[in-house]
C-alpha cells in the first residue's frame, strides 16, 4: 500500500501534464496552422460579437475552433470591438490572422477559383457560398435568353459552357450580371488568344457541347483528341454517344452524384440522356477547359468507337464491341458492379 501512495501522487502529475501538453498542441495547431478554403465575403454589423462571427467562420470552413476564437478574441480585448464592414475571409490563414484581419478591418477582392469541368450549376452555388450573390439570382441571369445572348452572341438557352474556369478576384461589391459578363469575357479573351474565333467556326455551339463532354470524359489532355475522335466518329456512323456524363448531368440537378450509373439510371427520360437519345445534348454539360475545345476543334482521326476507364482513370481506346466489352470486363472493379 506504502509503494503505491508513493506511486499514484508521481503518476497524477505525468497523467495532468500529458493532459496539458495534448491540450496546448491541440490550441497552438487550430491557432496557428492554416486552413485552407474557398474565399468568402463575411458581412459584419455593428454590435456583432466574437461568438457571432465565429459562428459563421467555423461553418463556411474558414477557421477550425470557434471556442478557441472566441477566447482569443477575449484575451486580447477584441471580442466586442471588431470592426463593422465586409470582409474577404478564408483561402489560407490561420486563425489569428484571421482575427487580426477582422481587428483592423481589411477589406480586399474575393478570389474565387472555378475548376475546369465545374457546371454551370457548380459554378453558380460556389459563387454564392463566395457571398457574392444569391444563386437564385445569378440562375436567373444564366438563363435569361436576352441576357445570355448579349454576352455571347449565341440564341442558347444558357450560360452553361461560357462560365470560363479560372480563378477570378471580384470586388465585393460586383452585381450579378457583372459576375457572369466578366467569366464570359474571359472565356471568348481566352480563345481569341489561342487563335479561336467562335464566330468564324461553322456549330461552333455544337462543338462546344462536345467539348464539354471531352472534358468529362477524360483526365488526361494527352487523350483528349482521342477521346473526341470517338464522339465525331460515333455521331457519324448514327451511333449513340452512351456517354455517362451526360446522364450524371441530369443526376447532378437533382443533388444525386454516383461514381457509376445503374441501368435505371441510363433509362432516366431526359434530352441529355445520350443512353436513349441520338446526337448530343441540347447544351453543355460543364464549362470546358481551352484544352477540351481545342481537342473538340481537331480531334484526332483514329478507327476508334469505344473507350473505357482503366484502373488509374485513363481511357483504353477500342475499334470494335467485342474488344471493348472485353477491356470493360479486364478493368472492372468492386464499385462498379
Amino acid at each position: 500500500m506504502k509503494q503505491l501512495d508513493i506511486i499514484s501522487p508521481h503518476l497524477g502529475i505525468v497523467v495532468t501534464l500529458s493532459v496539458i501538453i495534448i491540450i496546448g498542441v491541440v490550441a497552438l495547431y487550430n491557432i496557428y496552422v492554416p486552413v485552407s478554403s474557398n474565399e468568402m465575403l463575411l458581412k459584419i454589423n455593428r454590435g456583432d460579437t466574437a461568438a457571432t462571427i465565429a459562428e459563421k467562420l467555423e461553418q463556411n470552413g474558414v477557421i477550425r475552433s470557434k471556442f478557441l476564437f472566441r477566447t482569443l478574441a477575449s484575451m486580447r480585448g477584441t471580442d466586442k470591438h471588431l470592426i463593422a464592414g465586409t470582409y474577404t475571409l478564408g483561402g489560407k490563414h490561420n486563425l489569428l490572422q484571421t482575427l487580426k484581419m477582422l481587428e483592423e478591418g481589411n477589406v480586399t477582392a474575393v478570389r474565387v477559383t472555378i475548376p475546369e469541368g465545374f457546371s454551370m450549376y457548380q459554378t453558380l452555388h460556389r459563387l454564392e457560398k463566395s457571398g457574392l450573390a444569391k444563386y437564385k439570382d445569378l440562375y436567373k441571369e444564366a438563363t435569361n435568353p436576352e441576357f445570355v445572348y448579349q454576352l455571347t452572341g449565341f440564341k442558347v438557352p444558357s450560360l452553361e459552357g461560357f462560365l470560363f474556369p479560372d480563378t477570378y478576384a471580384f470586388e465585393p461589391d460586383v452585381t450579378v450580371q457583372e459576375i457572369l459578363s466578366i467569366m464570359t469575357s474571359n472565356f471568348f479573351n481566352t480563345l481569341n488568344k489561342a487563335g479561336i474565333d467562335p464566330y468564324a467556326i461553322d456549330d461552333f455551339y455544337d462543338k462546344l457541347i462536345l467539348a464539354s463532354i471531352v472534358e468529362k470524359e477524360s483526365n488526361y489532355p494527352e487523350e483528349r483528341q482521342l477521346v473526341a475522335g470517338v464522339i465525331y466518329n460515333r455521331l457519324s456512323a448514327g451511333m449513340k454517344l452512351a456517354s455517362c456524363p451526360t446522364v450524371n448531368y441530369i443526376l447532378e440537378q437533382k443533388g444525386i452524384k454516383k461514381k457509376v450509373l445503374s441501368y435505371e439510371d441510363t433509362q432516366i427520360l431526359s434530352p441529355y440522356n445520350t443512353y436513349l437519345n441520338y446526337g448530343l445534348p441540347p447544351t453543355p454539360i460543364c464549362n470546358p477547359s481551352l484544352a477540351s475545345i481545342k481537342a473538340a476543334l481537331n480531334p484526332a482521326r483514329t478507327d476508334y468507337y469505344y473507350f473505357v476507364s482503366d484502373r488509374d482513370g485513363r481511357n483504353d481506346f477500342s475499334r470494335t464491341a467485342e474488344e471493348h466489352l472485353a477491356k470493360a470486363k479486364k478493368y472492372r472493379r468492386k464499385e462498379w458492379e
